[in-house]
């Protein structure tokens, strides 16, 4: 389980692949870390040299009991990718991942390769969203009823009418070793009421995709079209029959669609 140390965090990663091939990075989103990408990593280490890490505040890195932005989370990515002697690579982000992922971009164009933004907004919601609510039932329901409520928000209703799938998915949450706090899960969703790069798209030079699941209620195909529509080079993958967590539900789809735009890049 290596972890490394990066400014006031002991972050976790992992690496698959084959050292010489291409980089590319992995981003994940609100609450989620390494094991999100469970039907991703063993598909693209078979042509790249995957990098996968847990943010701060999530899965076996720091948890850092201060506030922060989706600015820092993106420096967080920036320090690790130094430490590891990463010049250039492929970058990858889904959620909260893509939001890190485009100001990483932002910040840091020398370094990417190509950019890939999955199911992720240019900026927060400044009305009542599923953040304002899940700040409040994090504090206080039962942690199975506080999944329930995100399966809900992030899979169809086709996908949760499969009792399996949902069983175990509360049974892998409920025993799982690395819980997040209920306040560190606040900081990440506080960080991304803090995000806005509308208008800073447009200085993303590196190709870029903008990957949503046709049916995702939490960061809705218009707001894809909108990164699309501010990033100069940049085109639309729309997956048809899944939510928020495409990457998930129609993990083959999603895997080509990522797959193919990196073989052009």
């Amino acid at each position: 389980m290596p972890t490394i140390k990066v400014g006031d965090l002991d972050i976790y990663y992992e690496i698959h692949g084959e050292e010489n091939k291409v980089p590319l990075v992995l981003i994940m989103g609100l609450t989620g870390d390494i094991l999100g990408w469970m039907f991703q990593i063993p598909e693209f280490s078979k042509k790249y040299r995957v990098i996968a890490f847990d943010n701060r505040d999530a899965g076996r890195t720091t948890k850092t009991d201060v506030s922060y932005t989706i600015e820092t989370c993106a420096q967080d990515t920036y320090n690790l990718l130094v430490r590891l002697g990463i010049e250039k690579a492929h970058i990858l982000g889904a959620s909260m991942g893509g939001m890190i992922a485009q100001v990483f971009a932002i910040m840091h164009p020398e370094m990417v390769r190509s950019l890939i933004l999955a199911c992720t907004i240019p900026r927060a919601s400044k009305g009542l969203s599923p953040l304002t609510i899940w700040k409040e039932l994090v504090k206080v329901e039962p942690r199975e009823l506080f999944l329930k409520d995100m399966l809900v928000r992030t899979f169809t209703p086709e996908t949760l009418e499969n009792l399996e799938f949902v069983n175990a998915s509360l049974k892998w949450y409920l025993e799982y070793p690395y819980p997040q706090p209920p306040e560190a899960f606040i900081r990440q969703c506080n960080a991304i009421e803090k995000f806005d790069v509308t208008t800073r798209l447009k200085e993303i030079v590196a190709p870029t995709l903008v990957i949503v699941g046709e049916r995702d209620t939490l960061t809705p195909v218009w707001y894809s079209e909108e990164i699309v529509s501010r990033i100069p080079n940049s085109e639309l993958k729309i997956i048809p029959g899944c939510a928020h967590a495409l990457f998930l539900e129609k993990p083959r789809e999603f895997n080509r669609a990522v797959l193919d735009f990196l073989e052009k890049h």
